[in-house]
């Protein structure tokens, strides 16, 4: 195929039809049009998106649920974000074995219940003996409400425990498991809400904003810790 420049303007492909000069400055132009519409929207979304992370997102995290049959490891780790993970937590005026404790303590309407399960020897046995208690009316519209302020006690309370979460990063966390409803969740067929993990995430957003915004709080965590990610042993056992 040969294509020539002709004396009157014109742009002549050999095989086929003239094209002029004008048919391709306006060929050019409309690109041009295009290219212009991709940076105002490329602008426009940068002003939008303007508080979005700068870099890429770490991957999800998943929180799996697991049995130590030999006592939960001294050394930190993941593990601890688990709800029954033995962190002694004083709410409400009253101390708990774990944030299970709490949790399904808190829902019982009966003293005597609450009483049981506050003082039972595991976070698993606390959760078997809420499950069997008459609860609260209300429960349904506050438990939410209830387990945040839960966990705000849990890694407040323990600061080595909050340096594990914070450590995570901005990662999704996914808090997987069998014995937790989907409710709290992460379930692969779409049934799962994943309250837990997202209420994680909410804990550890406040742990970093503390530090940031608060430095002169002396119980706030070390900044240089949060920001890298450093953990450290866990002083929380049951006791």
């Amino acid at each position: 195929m040969r294509i020539l420049l002709t004396t009157v303007g014109e742009v002549v492909d050999g095989d086929g039809p003239v094209v002029t000069a004008e048919m391709h400055q306006d060929a050019l132009d409309y690109f041009s049009r295009g290219d212009q519409g991709v940076r105002s929207e490329q602008e426009r979304r940068a002003i939008q998106y303007a508080d979005d992370p700068s870099g890429p997102v770490r991957p999800a995290l998943i929180s799996h649920e697991t049995v130590y049959p030999q006592g939960w490891p001294e050394q930190p780790g993941l593990f601890m974000l688990r709800n029954d993970f033995p962190a002694q937590i004083v709410f409400a005026g009253e101390s708990y074995a774990s944030v299970l404790h709490a949790y399904w303590a808190l829902s019982a309407v009966d003293a005597s219940d609450r009483t049981r399960i506050r003082e039972a020897a595991s976070g698993r046995e606390a959760h078997d003996l809420g499950g069997q208690a008459t609860r609260r009316s209300e429960w349904p519209d506050v438990r939410l409400a209830v387990m945040a302020e839960i966990l705000r006690a849990k890694f407040t309370q323990h600061p080595d425990l909050a340096r594990v979460l914070a450590s995570t990063g901005d990662a999704r966390i996914s808090y997987t498991g069998l014995s937790d409803s989907p409710f709290w969740r992460d379930v692969r067929d779409g049934r799962g809400r994943n309250w837990m993990g997202r209420l994680l995430e909410l804990t550890r957003s406040e742990i970093v904003a503390q530090q940031l915004l608060r430095p002169e709080n002396p119980g706030a965590l070390d900044q240089e810790d949060v920001l890298s990610g450093e953990s450290a042993r866990p002083r929380a056992h049951r006791e």
